[in-house]
């Protein structure tokens, strides 16, 4: 009998929680991902729904809450109220945080509202498990801030510097230096958009001047400018390596985002880059979350030089890139064994972390 008992406990324990998706459809910043992510739990027989932020509320249903969000289409658009039309909201999906996993993919959404981040602090109060959480997504969705955590935790990074006020950018490039080209960055952007390449000071006042009209309070990062063929984005998930791929530079570019077109190919991490990467994602308290980093010239001994952590990693570059490689890497067991075409990364980051074991 009290074996029976424990095989009961062990199933309960191993149980995978019934998973929300909550993120943004936006013009700027397409809701790939997320679909991707649905379908992927859905094969596996998991209970998934995902809701749009916008308009989205909860009612507290007993124990739990009911979750009210407009419909979103297979390819993640959703369809909102506007003038000439009205939405319906969906059937509302029951939650409890004692079997309910919350994915959030948009806080940090440019377009996005203050309330989201209300809902996601509302929702750690009440209990549940939110992916990211709400640290994690605040340090991530400021390069600034990225870049004094990396610093407190002795991460290595390029020599990075905050442009103070409108008439400030001489004084930060003499930080640097002033050694062009420079690399600037708005601490607040994704995907590549907002940094620029900056190869004179004359330059540089304009763009800082520009940045500053548009928006008195935008905060400016000056960075110097680490020459390479490719960076790397690591997918990192509980504390465990996934992958990572290769991003090479874009011709006639300095940038190398998959969302800028560049083709990533699988890379095959050091120890050294495997160990700098996860504590790299500890730093931010990041659960599910894509590490950047400039590979250093001897890869086994030296630290690469970090660029920044990503609590919201799109997952559409790195999935197309490890159903169509061939990997010969002890690091990527999984993906060995996969049959030809069957294997999904976006899967064994579910099977990783839709189990109790890995919740923190």
């Amino acid at each position: 009998m009290e074996k029976f008992k424990s095989f009961i406990a062990e199933e309960e324990k191993q149980q995978p929680y019934k998973l929300l998706i909550i993120s943004h459809d936006d013009p700027l910043d397409p809701n790939e991902t997320a679909p991707l992510v649905r379908k992927k739990a859905s094969e596996l027989g998991l209970q998934v729904y995902l809701a749009e932020f916008m308009g989205a509320y909860m009612e507290d249903d007993g124990a739990g809450k009911l979750f009210y969000s407009y419909p979103v289409d297979e390819k993640g658009k959703a369809q909102i109220p506007n003038m000439k039309d009205d939405v319906k909201y969906d059937k509302p999906f029951k939650i409890n945080s004692k079997d309910t996993l919350i994915m959030m993919r948009g806080l940090n959404a440019k377009s996005g509202c203050a309330s989201w981040w209300t809902m996601a602090r509302t929702l750690e109060h009440d209990g549940f498990k939110v992916v990211n959480s709400v640290k994690c997504n605040e340090i991530c969705n400021d390069k600034w801030y990225n870049q004094m955590i990396f610093q407190r935790n002795n991460i290595e990074t390029p020599q990075t510097v905050l442009v103070r006020h409108s008439e400030g950018a001489l004084f930060a490039a003499e930080k640097l230096g002033n050694k062009y080209p420079m690399i600037l960055k708005t601490s607040i952007g994704s995907q590549g958009v907002g940094v620029m390449w900056v190869e004179s000071a004359k330059a540089l006042v304009g763009i800082v001047q520009l940045l500053y009209r548009e928006d008195e309070f935008v905060d400016i990062l000056l960075q110097e400018y680490i020459k390479t063929d490719y960076d790397v984005r690591v997918i990192i998930v509980g504390g465990e390596i996934m992958g990572a791929m290769k991003r090479p530079i874009i011709d006639g570019d300095f940038r190398s985002n998959v969302s800028q077109g560049s083709e990533p190919e699988v890379h095959e991490i050091t120890d050294k880059e495997a160990e700098e990467s996860l504590r790299a994602a500890k730093s931010v308290d990041g659960d599910i979350v894509g590490v950047d980093f400039i590979p250093a010239k001897n890869r086994e001994k030296d630290s690469p030089l970090f660029i920044e952590v990503n609590s919201t990693p799109g997952l559409m570059g790195i999935e197309s890139t490890f159903a169509d490689s061939q990997i010969d890497s002890k690091l990527y067991k999984k993906a060995l064994k996969k049959e030809k075409g069957k294997f999904s990364i976006t899967t064994e980051i579910l099977k990783t972390y839709m189990n109790r074991d890995n919740w923190s």
